[in-house]
């Protein structure tokens, strides 16, 4: 009884959020749903069977653990996550630092900073891929000048390169994120702490261990999380600049999934690594949920 009187108390309620929860459930859960179904089945559509797509149990999970390139793929994307969320972390923090100081044109500055994230992946990349050009990029230019390099690099084109020059690009479009909402956790810190600490004559190394760092640990933990759970779904900047080459050495986990699925034509492997993938980021995000909680606990 009290559940129906809750019910239409609140129907009004109920029925501005039903357009929104039918269309999360048709676009989100049917595909995971349907994407956890066929990692359990048969779907190689290169090689059909006469029973169609029939039940294979943990088959296709066997087969992605036992396959050398999803291996591969997955120590690529730990790599990728490790070096790409701690740089974009310290820049950002480093940026919100600087942007947290007064100065002429801090405005304009704080904009400016904005710039990259709002760019859209493709334009970034396609960018890039012309500032790495061997024969015409600025990169190559500048480092030629400098005389860092004594011949011309194909970036994106050498196993040695092209994971590390993808990183920088992931870097360069996703630390801004991090400097804002930093920056924002700065400015909530209250000046007195850093005035109490000048009159005992600590230095700004020293505020900044004891007061700025510890102080930022709620919002730092809250970025660090989403850095991480947006670097595991990342496929658009990778995809773009590299397809996953040379010779796979930037095929992370999600472009394996795309192969597997959509040039193997493997549907059932690409849905258990797809899973796998999920469990991860769901791992993550329920660190991210309790991060949260935490801090409106505080």
């Amino acid at each position: 009884m009290e559940e129906k009187r809750h019910f239409k108390k609140n129907t009004a309620a109920y029925l501005f959020i039903a357009p929104l929860a039918i269309t999360v459930a048709l676009v989100l859960l049917y595909p995971i749903l349907k994407s956890a179904f066929m990692s359990v089945q048969y779907w190689k559509v290169a090689k059909p069977i006469a029973e169609g797509n029939p039940f294979v149990g943990l088959d296709n999970y066997a087969a992605a653990i036992q396959s050398g390139h999803f291996l591969k793929s997955l120590g690529i994307t730990f790599l990728y996550i490790i070096v790409t969320v701690a740089l974009r972390f310290l820049l950002g923090i480093g940026t919100a630092v600087l942007l947290n100081i007064p100065f002429k044109g801090r405005g304009l500055v704080r904009a400016l900073v904005i710039i990259p994230w709002a760019v859209p992946e493709v334009v970034a990349c396609l960018v890039f891929i012309l500032m790495y050009d061997y024969q015409f990029g600025v990169i190559n230019d500048l480092l030629l000048k400098l005389n860092l390099l004594s011949n011309p690099v194909a970036f994106l084109g050498e196993a040695d390169t092209a994971l590390w020059a993808a990183m920088f690009v992931n870097v360069w479009k996703g630390f801004p994120f991090a400097a804002i909402m930093l920056l924002a956790g700065l400015q909530s810190i209250s000046k007195s702490l850093y005035e109490a600490a000048e009159i005992d004559g600590a230095s700004k190394w020293r505020q900044f261990l004891s007061i700025t760092f510890p102080m930022l640990k709620p919002v730092s933990v809250i970025v660090f999380l989403l850095l991480i759970i947006w670097t595991i779904k990342d496929f658009g900047i990778v995809y773009v600049l590299t397809g996953g080459g040379p010779s796979r050495v930037t095929e992370i986990l999600t472009i394996f999934i795309y192969r597997a699925g959509f040039k193997s034509f493997d549907f059932g492997l690409a849905s258990a690594a797809g899973m796998i993938l999920l469990a991860i980021s769901i791992v993550f995000t329920v660190m991210y949920m309790k991060a949260t909680k935490a801090g409106e606990m505080s």
